[in-house]
């Protein structure tokens, strides 16, 4: 992955502005489209400059900003746009997630003192780093505006919105971390949890209503390595390495969080994260402890055994408990890899000067360059750090980050689940087909919550016709049973058993309502969008004629022309019309008709007599291209278009040509057209510089080929 790096010579520092005027800025760019659209330098400084702060604090900012890699760097410098992607948030877990919880427990284990929360705006609140957690990270990710309040000074209007129960020093067993004083175990969070649900109970009316609630809200726990650091690896201390070989005893503790789990579950939780453990023989406490100045790899295989079952354990879960999800976030695998790539250098060394808990001696002044620590004190990673595995837990760069999704994909899952989307549960196989159209429809970015555009129009043949074609003299309509049979209205004119492409697109993107067809469209509703496609239509006006009336293409295009303006006349003018237009996502799926039911009925069209496979491909692709440019010049500047479906495998071909398996020269002449469509997106994206045109394969989707599914992954 390519990054982009700036470096900042210092010569001397008096204010901000004689700071930043001193500096040099060198900037080396790999791809520029990874940013989705460019990055705007004065806003990151903007945000940097601060006439009021040290020196010492903004030198660590331009660090900490200029030598992240680029997505690190949206995260830090950019806010997350649109509502909270869920209602609430709770957080259990230890150190690396406390934000308070430890501050009033009479323990040494509590870091509300500077130097930690250098980097924090209200300085020291019981953080254990020198800015955000990964909870303050991910809680921004999803739409989060506030950072989700410590169970200890949580109001009763906070705890709607979710509460952080993590606790320094707690583990998975009661005993761990004992000799460090208090701290909340995780049986102990669960406890204090059991008392918000209650709370929550009662703001709502029930605990019926409660439990719909919390079914919706998103969970994370990040807990286990204190059960190591601050328990097996004291034989001192604790017994527990002479009663457990380390397989025995990660089993012992995955049984333990089974049965923590499983409370938590009973308690209305439905989406839950598990994060692994970190590589702790790594960390500078265990480094020093083993007297090396590597890793400690005894340890780390140790923590190794404890994630392989957990891992299993999420499997199990799935199986078991069909209405929720748990994923593993596998912080081992977002931590590989070279360190230098999100600038840091030192890694095996405290970043604060440390006492002989491991933790920052109090007010002592720590490193100046804390962007290039790996660790802030001998047990605590910096922000740096957090940043990368929050948004790698959130949205997985390697496949090995999450499983069997990430966070992101289980809010989206959750989605589709509550829409009544069957999807089937348990391995990553299964959920491949999802997690596919999930990733077309939202890019990294994109929020939940809020609908996302102001408008949909789509078009197309009987795959997004939603009862365009109910009154027409066709035999290409569906509005009776058993058509229908699983949607909530019955037969409506839609072509399968339930909902249409079209119509879960338009759930994903937020639309309260089915997107209606222009048949019955009427009133205000028109400016929210319109349906167009019709069964039996194709790319050419004579495509399914055999079969009655349809509304092809142009037609289709020609009463999108008279919805514009209806939609002039309900906004004011042809000019705000436009501006809307510009704004909305349009789809068009269509072409299948002009093979199944055109090149293919050699007794009714001639056009397999007159061109070759190839040529038939051009000829509908030129004047597809000239549809498209008048769809263009009516507004449409967002423009998703479907590529064609497998054809040689649907049974009507493969009744046509007696054989049990898929007819390969149809698939192949499709294949065909596709290949043109893919590079009239290329063409079109270059020409037409104010639009951006993406290319769906439905091919690759429902047979899992290795290809991409987006060509172009999203609009800027």
């Amino acid at each position: 992955m390519s990054s982009q790096i700036f470096n900042c010579l210092v010569h001397s520092v008096q204010t901000a502005t004689e700071y930043l005027e001193k500096c040099l800025y060198t900037v080396r760019i790999g791809h520029n489209d990874f940013l989705n659209g460019y990055f705007p330098a004065t806003e990151l400084i903007s945000r940097i400059y601060d006439e009021d702060e040290s020196a010492d604090r903004l030198i660590h900012r331009l660090s900490r900003g200029f030598h992240l890699n680029i997505w690190a760097l949206i995260v830090l410098a950019l806010p997350i746009w649109g509502a909270p992607q869920v209602p609430c948030y709770f957080s259990f877990g230890d150190s690396l997630v406390d934000n308070g919880n430890n501050n009033n427990l009479s323990t040494s284990a509590k870091v509300n003192y500077p130097p930690y929360g250098i980097d924090f705006p209200d300085g020291p609140t019981g953080r254990f780093t020198n800015g955000r957690t990964i909870l303050d990270i991910l809680g921004q990710l999803v739409g989060f505006e506030n950072y989700i309040p410590p169970f200890a000074a949580a109001t009763s209007q906070d705890i709607i919105k979710g509460v952080n129960y993590g606790s320094g020093a707690a583990g998975i067993r009661d005993e761990t971390g004992r000799q460090l004083g208090d701290r909340i175990s995780f049986n102990k969070q669960l406890l204090n949890h059991q008392k918000v649900v209650s709370n929550i109970a009662s703001l709502l009316g029930s605990q019926a209503a409660a439990n719909e609630y919390l079914g919706r809200c998103l969970y994370t726990v990040v807990i286990g390595s204190n059960d190591y650091i601050n328990n097996y690896l004291m034989p001192q201390i604790y017994p527990t390495s002479k009663l457990y070989t380390p397989a025995q005893y990660a089993e012992v503790l995955v049984q333990q969080y089974s049965q923590q789990l499983m409370t938590l579950y009973n308690n209305g939780a439905r989406k839950i994260a598990l994060f692994g453990l970190g590589p702790i023989g790594c960390t500078p406490a265990e480094i020093s402890i083993y007297r090396t100045t590597t890793c400690v790899d005894s340890v780390n295989a140790a923590v190794q055994l404890f994630n392989d079952k957990l891992k299993f354990l999420v499997d199990d879960f799935n199986r078991q408990l069909t209405d929720a999800k748990f994923i593993y976030i596998n912080i081992t695998s977002i931590q590989s890899g070279d360190p230098a790539t999100i600038g840091l250098q030192i890694l095996n060394q405290p970043c604060c000067k440390v006492s002989e808990t491991g933790l920052c001696k109090p007010g002592v002044r720590p490193c100046t360059f804390r962007a290039i620590y790996l660790f802030w004190d001998s047990f605590h990673p910096t922000e740096t750090v957090n940043v990368l595995t929050a948004t790698r837990a959130y949205n997985g760069l390697l496949p090995t980050d999450a499983y069997p999704m990430d966070i992101r994909q289980l809010i989206i899952f959750f989605r589709l689940y509550n829409a009544s989307i069957y999807i089937s549960s348990g391995t990553p196989d299964r959920l491949l087909g999802i997690r596919r159209f999930c990733f077309i429809i939202f890019n990294p970015q994109t929020t939940l919550g809020a609908q996302q555009i102001p408008c949909f129009f789509s078009f197309g043949d009987s795959l997004v016709d939603n009862g365009n074609n109910n009154n027409l003299n066709t035999t290409s309509k569906a509005n009776y049973r058993p058509y229908g049979i699983d949607f909530p209205d019955g037969p409506t004119g839609r072509f399968t058993n339930g909902r249409t492409i079209i119509d879960i697109v338009g759930i994903l993107l937020g639309f309260n309502d089915f997107i209606p067809p222009f048949a019955t469209a009427s009133g205000q509703e028109i400016i929210k969008g319109i349906n167009y496609g019709s069964g039996g239509a194709g790319i050419r006006d004579e495509t399914g004629k055999h079969r009655g009336d349809n509304l092809s293409f142009n037609k289709q295009m020609l009463n999108h022309r008279t919805t514009i303006s209806r939609i002039a006349s309900l906004i004011g003018n042809e000019t705000s019309a436009r501006k809307h237009l510009n704004k909305c996502l349009y789809s068009v799926m269509i072409g299948s008709n002009d093979y199944i039911n055109n090149y293919y009925l050699p007794q009714n069209y001639n056009s397999s007599s007159k061109y070759t496979p190839d040529q038939y491909a051009a000829a509908l692709i030129q004047q597809y291209l000239h549809q498209l440019m008048t769809l263009y010049n009516y507004g449409a500047r967002k423009l998703v278009l479907f590529g064609l479906g497998p054809l040689g495998c649907i049974p009507t071909e493969i009744s046509m040509f007696p054989t049990p398996t898929c007819v390969d020269s149809i698939n192949d002449a499709v294949q065909l057209f596709n290949d043109r469509l893919k590079q009239l997106v290329e063409d079109l994206n270059t020409k037409l510089s104010q639009a951006k045109l993406i290319y769906i394969n439905v091919s690759s989707i429902q047979f899992g080929a290795p290809a991409s599914i987006v060509h172009f992954a999203s609009f800027q």
